[in-house]
């Protein structure tokens, strides 16, 4: 039996919409350090030619916009990221 990924372990961590800029840092230096990182790096390499990219999720060490686009530097990241709280602090305003 193979052991667990920290991503099974942590998904949220891997999430943009639940997780942190910190833990997504965090979730790539783990996929850098993970066994699987090829065998995910050739599952994002299909999905994306099927036309079907990751979305809003840390996956091989990169991180995947909405629209399944890769943001590629850590100021994109961190940009996203508060975007993306600022999003969900209205939509959790809205919701009151």
């Amino acid at each position: 039996m193979t052991a667990p990924t920290p991503c099974s372990i942590d998904p949220e961590s891997w999430d943009l919409d639940a997780g942190s800029y910190r833990a997504g840092l965090d979730a790539q230096a783990e996929c850098l350090r993970c066994p699987r990182l090829a065998a995910c790096r050739r599952e994002v390499a299909e999905l994306t030619n099927a036309g079907s990219p990751p979305q809003s999720m840390i996956w091989a060490a990169v991180a995947y916009r909405h629209d399944g686009g890769a943001i590629l530097t850590r100021r994109d990241l961190r940009a996203y990221y508060n975007r993306s709280e600022g999003q969900r602090e209205a939509n959790r305003g809205a919701a009151a």
